[in-house]
């Protein structure tokens, strides 16, 4: 094969990559699901993972049960790598097999790489023929051509889809920190109400603050908090101190 050729290839594989992608998230979310990093219909890392496949595969195209395996090994790496990579660069994790069985890191699953294997076995012996025969057909000057447009296209496609994902990572970035920051305050406020709330059961102990409050609540059994707020219940005032008087007796 000549490199126009190869990436005409890259192209075709790319979007029937892209294909498979769409067909597979849609039956399993039962809607349409639209996949891929870029604005074209195409998933990049098909393309390369084809061109991989063809390019090594050659010399023991013979050999079917040495192409299953060395397809999943190779197709299953790419994938890992892609996965890591694009962690780095983007600070989100574009897709997560953490929940299936017999998976690396949630990069790569088992599942899905015998079902690489099996497509590498398809693009050796059922597509790459019916390819070479369309790239033939078409001719050099065509492949060209075509190929030019499809760069150029794809050059302009990724800035783009790369800035829109960037974006994307800031904002998930910046939901991040509020969160994070909305929960270090809620747990600051939590461990401020714990202290004031054990400062008040210590007051209460007092053994003289203790006899007076059961004098005052023998002579007034029904006293209760002010309603404060709306839907806010008044608070009995015997309830609140023999609660917290009960711990007391309890944890002596």
């Amino acid at each position: 094969m000549n490199a126009e050729q190869y990436i005409f290839s890259f192209f075709v594989y790319a979007f029937l990559g892209y294909l498979c992608e769409v067909a597979y998230c849609s039956i399993l979310q039962r809607h349409l699901v639209n996949r891929g990093y870029l604005y074209m219909p195409i998933c990049p890392i098909y393309g390369v993972g084809a061109i991989l496949i063809i390019l090594v595969m050659q010399p023991i195209i013979d050999m079917w049960y040495l192409v299953f395996i060395l397809g999943i090994l190779l197709t299953s790496s790419l994938e890992y790598v892609t996965s890591y990579l694009m962690e780095i660069i983007f600070h989100m994790r574009w897709w997560d097999y953490s929940k299936r069985k017999f998976n690396i890191n949630g990069r790569v699953c088992l599942r899905n790489s015998l079902m690489f294997g099996a497509l590498v076995m398809l693009v050796l012996y059922g597509l790459e023929p019916l390819i070479q025969n369309l790239m033939n057909g078409i001719g050099t000057l065509g492949l060209w051509i075509m190929d030019g447009i499809f760069l150029v296209g794809l050059c302009i496609d990724f800035i783009f889809s790369t800035i829109k994902n960037i974006n994307i990572a800031k904002v998930v970035s910046k939901i991040s920190e509020f969160t994070e920051e909305a929960t270090d305050k809620l747990k600051g406020l939590k461990s401020s109400a714990v202290e004031k709330l054990h400062e008040t059961r210590e007051y209460i102990s007092n053994t003289t603050i203790a006899l007076k409050l059961k004098e005052f609540i023998a002579k007034y059994p029904n006293v209760s908090f002010r309603k404060v707020g709306k839907g806010k219940k008044r608070l009995s005032i015997k309830e609140f101190i023999s609660a917290h008087l009960n711990d007391k007796d309890e944890n002596k």
